[in-house]
């Protein structure tokens, strides 16, 4: 959570969350090779974590969590049926089936709490089994 805090006091950078899963389970839901062709966006979920930053004019822009999903369909009203709202006071900018979901996190809300969402509504939109296992790669910008 470390390298969270720091990002967010820089305002610089990313991080991207994967989890873990077992390869057979991935070979056996994306093969095919119309799956290029699907409206859905890929199967193991991707979320994206992006710190708040300054404007050229001091303003605040809010983090950001982005989240990449299997489920084929757009995912706010989705989660929102299995129980994990996007919070109030949250915008979601995009909710896109392929593209997927972008959500604007207020200032005052913390890494630890919008990590939390993220990552569980990331296995809540998988359509695969995940080990429990998460890994993240640091893109300090």
């Amino acid at each position: 959570m470390t390298i969270l805090v720091e990002m967010a006091e820089t305002g610089k950078g990313w991080v991207n969350f994967e989890p873990a899963v077992q390869v057979e389970d991935v070979a056996a839901e994306g093969s095919g090779a119309f799956s290029l062709f699907s409206g859905r966006g890929p199967v193991v979920p991707l979320g994206t974590w992006t710190p708040g930053s300054v404007t050229r004019r001091g303003r605040r822009e809010p983090v950001m969590l982005g989240l990449q999903h299997p489920a084929g369909s757009k995912a706010k009203p989705l989660l929102t049926e299995l129980g994990h709202e996007v919070p109030e006071g949250w915008v979601v900018v995009q909710d896109h089936v392929r593209k997927g979901l972008v959500v604007a996190v207020p200032g005052d809300v913390g890494a630890d709490v919008a990590l939390a969402w993220l990552l569980r509504a990331a296995r809540l939109l998988s359509t695969i089994p995940l080990t429990g296992g998460w890994r993240a790669a640091v893109y300090p910008g």
